[in-house]
C-alpha cells in the first residue's frame, strides 16, 4: 500500500557508511507543497477505505454476527446483575437505592405542586405592598419627648 503512495525512488550512497539507501517522497508532498497536511489526509482516506472493507467483510460472516450478538447479550446480562448487586449492597448498608431516591423526588414534587396551588388560592403570599415597612437604617428611632 505504501508503494503506490511513494514516487521518485532513487538510490544514493550514505556519506558515512557508503551504503546504498532508498530515498522516496510521498506523492501528496510533491504535488502540493503549500499544503503539508495533504499527505495525512490521503493516508487517512486510505485507512478509512481499508477499515471499511475489513468491517464489511467481517459483518458478512455468520460467525462474526453470532459472536457480536452473544457479546451484546452477555454485556446486558452483566449490567442487570451489577444493578441487582448494587441494590442488595445498598439495602445491606441501609442506604437508599436509585429507585428510592426517584420515588422520594416524585413525592417532593407532588408536595411542592400542592403547596403552589394552596398559595395561589390564598393570594400571592408575599408582603402586602400597601402596608408601610419600617425604614432600614443603623440609627435607632428618635424618641419624641
Amino acid at each position: 500500500m505504501v508503494q503506490h503512495l511513494l514516487r521518485n525512488k532513487t538510490r544514493s550512497n550514505d556519506p558515512l557508511t557508503g551504503a546504498t539507501r532508498r530515498e522516496s517522497l510521498p506523492i501528496a508532498m510533491t504535488t502540493n507543497p503549500s499544503d503539508p497536511a495533504a499527505f495525512f489526509r490521503d493516508m487517512l482516506g486510505h485507512w478509512e477505505k481499508a477499515v471499511n472493507n475489513f468491517g464489511g467483510d467481517a459483518l458478512k460472516s455468520e460467525e462474526f454476527v453470532r459472536g457480536m450478538s452473544a457479546a451484546t447479550a452477555a454485556s446486558a446480562n452483566m449490567q442487570a446483575n451489577t444493578h441487582q448487586m448494587m441494590e442488595r449492597a445498598l439495602a445491606a448498608a441501609n442506604l437508599p437505592s436509585r429507585a428510592d431516591l426517584d420515588d422520594l423526588a416524585r413525592r417532593v414534587a407532588g408536595i411542592e405542586a400542592t403547596l403552589a396551588r394552596i398559595e395561589a388560592k390564598l393570594g400571592s403570599g408575599g408582603p402586602d405592598p400597601a402596608k408601610p415597612r419600617p425604614s432600614r437604617s443603623r440609627k435607632p428611632p428618635s424618641k419624641a419627648s
